[in-house]
């Protein structure tokens, strides 16, 4: 079964949501402290397509295809068919018809000049590579494949050894690796300005180098933040740190770094798990709080 894909414009920008699967059940283990009760006390969000009607949580793996001016950017590859996941048994050897979807959509990987890896969990490196006569080949063959050098290093030389980091190194051979090995892995500054528009910030937090790219094109900007948040509640909550944060202090710190820089401005903000409309704007409300204001411009 093809899989979902939502397109929108912003401005002249054209942006792709290629959806993998639902992730609404990991969320008790990701935000425990994002219970029905403590949702229902946000106004705005308890009454927004961000939570079921029970008012649990809803979230997506997805990648993000954005397309401004000549260059094809994606954004995080989801998990990946056929990865072995020690840990993570429900997501290991998937067999989803992600590749036929492009091809179903017309949409050629062979265009696609870069992409971009907020960080390197599993979640966000799997489409980097496909398996082929058994081995993992780029996907996209043809791109600049942008990491974080600090995240790369911490990950490659610094990880303490133990289950998550065993199952992180399956990850690097199998999603990481392989595009080092074809020569096209770009080690690029946590702040670094890629051209077009296309530059990085620095959130960590999650990870000990985790990036956020902003994008600029005539007169319109907005941020996919990676997992600086795994739901919009933590934009009215900054302080609820994701469980599994490499440094929760440092996740809040960017969270509301990130979001004083940009409330109450025309900037728009997002995130990888973000359920569609994923796009809005943060303001600050009456009382000094963080509030989401989703606005929908798919077609």
């Amino acid at each position: 079964m093809a899989l979902e894909v939502i397109r929108s414009e912003i401005g002249s920008m054209e942006v792709m949501q290629v959806v993998e699967q639902p992730i609404d059940q990991y969320y008790t283990k990701f935000l425990p402290m994002a219970t029905p009760e403590e949702i229902q006390k946000i106004s705005w969000l308890k009454a927004s397509h961000h939570v079921n009607k029970d008012f649990s949580l809803k979230g997506s793996s997805q990648m993000f295809i954005v397309k401004v001016n000549k260059r094809v950017l994606v954004v995080d590859t989801c998990v990946g068919n056929e990865k072995q996941l020690l840990e993570f048994p429900l997501l290991t050897n998937l067999k989803l018809e992600f590749l036929e979807t492009l091809d179903e959509i017309g949409f050629d990987r062979n265009s696609v000049t870069d992409v971009l890896c907020t960080h390197l969990h599993f979640d966000h490196v799997g489409w980097n590579t496909y398996k082929k006569g058994g081995l993992w080949l780029p996907t996209f063959p043809k791109a600049k494949y942008h990491f974080a050098k600090d995240e790369y290093d911490w990950w490659h030389e610094v990880a303490p050894v133990n289950d998550f980091l065993i199952t992180h190194k399956d990850v690097l051979m199998q999603s990481v690796y392989p595009v080092v090995r074809a020569g096209l892995a770009n080690f690029v500054d946590r702040d670094a300005d890629l051209g077009d528009g296309i530059s990085l910030l620095s959130t960590p937090g999650h990870t000990a180098a985790h990036i956020s790219v902003q994008i600029k094109s005539g007169g319109h900007t907005f941020i996919i933040g990676g997992d600086m948040c795994h739901h919009p509640c933590q934009i009215a909550k900054p302080d609820w740190a994701m469980a599994a944060d490499f440094s929760k202090e440092q996740s809040i710190e960017s969270r509301r770094r990130i979001f004083k820089e940009i409330a109450d401005t025309e900037t728009l903000y997002t995130c990888i798990h973000f359920k569609s409309p994923s796009f809005g704007k943060v303001k600050k409300n009456e009382n000094g709080e963080y509030e989401y204001r989703s606005i929908d411009f798919t077609e």
